[in-house]
């Protein structure tokens, strides 16, 4: 307990140290290899559940960490197909084991979006999520140390003079691998959400849609393939 109570006053945050975390109705193990899962991330869920409630298909979980997102969809939408990617192999061992003490049926994959090639997956997504990297250098000088000093950087940052680097990546893939009528979800940066709108415009989305999360800032957004 002394030395737990040590790495609290020294900034090491709660659910690292405990090694739990809890996010929409799921009890998850963490560790310094994923993100600690933020509130933010449930408003994103929830908005996907709403819209696939009692719908069959394939869900995408791209940078999927601990799982939270892909577990929380499993749960909730028992008629879908959950897929989750992670380029960390640690994460990828956690989230496995968050699956299986939760009970439920995810096909994770070690991927780095940078690197797929869909020629052989065009058209087969209902749904593609993802809470990518989004933390610019100068975003980082406003972040809490904790923050800074212990989660992952691999899952926070980009580049300052690519910002949106991960949401065209995305963008490229949605747009070969959704079916027609699927959704692209996305967590964002408060800072570029009429710049990520814009470039999914220019991939050709039909429909997008900015929201506010609980603290009326631009967090998320959702962009619609209505045509193959």
């Amino acid at each position: 307990m002394h030395e737990k109570l040590g790495r609290l006053a020294e900034g090491e945050p709660l659910q690292y140290i405990t090694g739990v975390a809890y996010f929409y109705d799921l009890k998850l193990s963490v560790n310094p290899s994923v993100l600690i899962p933020r509130p933010e991330t449930e408003e994103l869920v929830e908005w996907i559940i709403k819209d696939n409630k009692g719908k069959t298909g394939r869900i995408l979980d791209v940078g999927t960490g601990s799982a939270c997102i892909s577990l929380a969809l499993a749960k909730h939408l028992p008629g879908m197909q959950v897929e989750a990617w992670d380029i960390s192999p640690d994460a990828l061992a956690l989230a496995r084991e968050n699956a299986a003490d939760l009970g439920l049926d995810v096909a994770f994959i070690e991927q780095d979006l940078f690197r797929f090639n869909s020629g052989d997956r065009a058209s087969v997504y209902d749904v593609i999520v993802s809470n990518p990297p989004y933390v610019t250098t100068a975003e980082a000088l406003k972040m809490e140390k904790r923050v800074l000093e212990h989660e992952p950087a691999l899952a926070m940052f980009v580049p300052d003079n690519d910002a949106l680097v991960f949401y065209r990546e995305l963008a490229a893939l949605a747009a070969r691998t959704l079916k027609p009528g699927g959704s692209l979800y996305v967590e964002i940066s408060i800072y570029y959400g009429r710049e990520i709108v814009q470039l999914f415009e220019e991939a050709g989305f039909d429909e997008i849609i900015l929201r506010q999360d609980i603290s009326g800032r631009d967090r998320m957004i959702k962009a619609a393939k209505c045509h193959g």
